[in-house]
């Protein structure tokens, strides 16, 4: 080619690269570009979805507004809730409860260790852990049984655990203790109206003849043949 030629216009070539080599960068940039394509499809088609997609959000939105009422203030109300559940003085609770269980976690393998060192000591003295886990749970489900038989519910509605029924139970056993000090008396019908006059009988004799009218007035309802036909039942219950 003689030098003094300029090259055509419509020629891409560069000095040193051949038409072969053109091509062959050619069809690289091709592939790559098909690649590139391929790899923003995609994007392309969620692009062209986001007007559907956002115009059916606020339709869902705007029919579930429509049905329980004002988003606008029920978005108002959760953010003032979450604005006071991010309160310091909230979150200190909650903090001091998280670290409590992490505390709590290293205090409860001690505990563990104790119970495992008390049974190996246990079992190494000849007690029969089988037997005590055994007698233990039956304790316990005695204690359950006891709880809730109508025996209990009883004499906790008969009022014999009434603070006043207490004290005066405890002292009618002290009286008897300190009469039970000494020999009792051979008392006839005349000692026993000689000492209806001291003061101290007086007020016992008042006190029985008290409690034998409140006695009456309690043997004239039903509540003692209620008591009654719960204990039949029970009974009958035990039985069978």
């Amino acid at each position: 080619m003689d030098p003094n030629v300029a090259p055509s216009k419509g020629s891409t070539t560069t000095p040193g690269e051949t038409r072969s080599d053109l091509e062959s960068t050619l069809r690289r940039i091709e592939a790559r570009l098909e690649r590139l394509e391929r790899t923003l499809d995609p994007l392309t088609q969620a692009t062209a979805a986001a007007p559907a997609l956002t115009s059916t959000a606020v339709d869902v939105l705007d029919d579930w507004a429509n049905q329980h009422g004002d988003l606008d203030e029920r978005l108002r109300t959760l953010s003032e809730l979450l604005e006071r559940v991010t309160r310091p003085e909230a979150l200190a609770p909650l903090m001091m409860m998280v670290e409590l269980s992490e505390q709590a976690k290293p205090a409860i393998a001690t505990v563990t260790d104790i119970v495992d060192e008390t049974m190996a000591r246990a079992a190494a003295e000849g007690m029969e852990i089988e037997r005590l886990v055994e007698s233990s749970k039956n304790a316990v489900l005695k204690l359950a049984q006891l709880a809730t038989a109508r025996e209990v519910q009883a004499l906790l509605d008969s009022g014999m655990l009434d603070p006043a029924a207490l004290s005066t139970l405890g002292m009618t056993a002290r009286a008897v203790a300190d009469a039970s000090e000494e020999p009792a008396p051979e008392v006839g019908m005349f000692g026993a109206l000689r000492a209806a006059r001291q003061p101290s009988v007086k007020r016992a004799l008042g006190f029985l003849i008290r409690v034998a009218e409140k006695l009456g007035d309690n043997l004239g309802t039903t509540a003692p043949k209620l008591l009654l036909n719960a204990n039949a039942q029970s009974k009958s219950e035990r039985d069978s």
